[in-house]
Formats: C-alpha cells, structure tokens, sequence
C-alpha cells in the first residue's frame, strides 16, 4: 500500500481547539509540511500571539515563545538576532498584526529583519465576536457594521501587506 497523506513529523499529534472552517489548522499543517520538507525543525522557533493562535505550541513540534499582544515581530527579531542561524517566523492575525502591532511590523521590514511573518488576515476580530478590524474589506458586514464597512465613517482597509511590500 502506498501511504499518500500522513501527518507531518513536526506536527504533533493532537485534536485542534478552533473553529470549524476558521483554517488555522490547515495553515499549520501547511507550516509544518514546509518546515519537514526543509529539514529546518531543529532550529525552528515560532512566536504566536495571544488571540486564536495562543495555544499553536500545543500543535507545533518546534519551539515556540509567546508574545505580547502585537509584539511579534519585536519579539521575533530579538530572537533572530540573539541566534541569526535560527529559522523565525510569527503566527500573527489582523488584529495582532495590522493593528496593535502595526509600528513594531512595519519597522521589522524597513530594518530587513531575517524572520517570516505569517499573516492570518480574516478581516474581522474573530476570536472576540467578529468585530470590524483594520483590514476589513469596504462594505464588508462585521458585528460592528452590520451594513458593511463605511468607508466615509470607518476609512479605508489598511492594506498591511502592500505597504511593507514597498
């Protein structure tokens, strides 16, 4: 029999606490396939915020350091450069990411920082009711807007990608 589908060495073997459909753990099966195709595991470490992804060390079979809410990327590059020949990467999502942690992303990218950023962006705050965030797309429904997004009363979607892109 030829084994087509198994899961991969550096993730563990546990059920996982998210919500059905909100991907995570697809994500994570995906981090960890290129992490074993790599044969980077030994010298790994993510850094997940609080928020959906606090508890992603149950399901990563690397080490994993916790940061404050927004702080991944200042946490990130203080590992990077404590031990340059790591693999760091955050586990970030629209509110850790593109708002709290706005300032501390951007200023990672302009220094060229050496670490992987993995964005979750949903465009909601899923984990606190499905509140409005920074991302939310113009006339998107939100518990906050649940007319869409108001571009003359909410502004515009930052587009965090696209503007440490440049």
């Amino acid at each position: 029999m030829k084994v087509v589908y198994k899961r991969p060495k550096s993730l563990k073997d546990r059920v996982y606490h998210y919500c059905p459909g909100c991907g995570h753990s697809i994500i994570h099966r995906l981090i960890c396939e290129v992490i074993d195709e790599m044969k980077i595991q030994e010298r790994t470490i993510g850094i997940p915020p609080p928020g959906c992804s606090v508890f992603a060390y149950h399901y990563f079979d690397v080490d994993m350091v916790e940061s404050a809410h927004g702080r991944g990327a200042a946490v990130a590059t203080g590992i990077k450069r404590s031990y340059p020949e790591a693999i760091v990467f955050t586990y970030q999502g629209d509110g850790d990411l593109a708002a709290i942690g706005t300032a501390e992303t951007i200023h990672a990218a302009n220094r060229g920082e050496r670490l992987t950023a993995i964005f979750i962006n949903n465009a909601v705050y899923g984990m606190t009711g499905g509140q409005m965030a920074p991302t939310t797309l113009n006339e998107m429904v939100t518990t906050t807007t649940p007319y869409g997004r108001d571009i003359k009363l909410e502004g515009y979607p930052i587009r965090i990608s696209e503007m440490v892109a440049l």
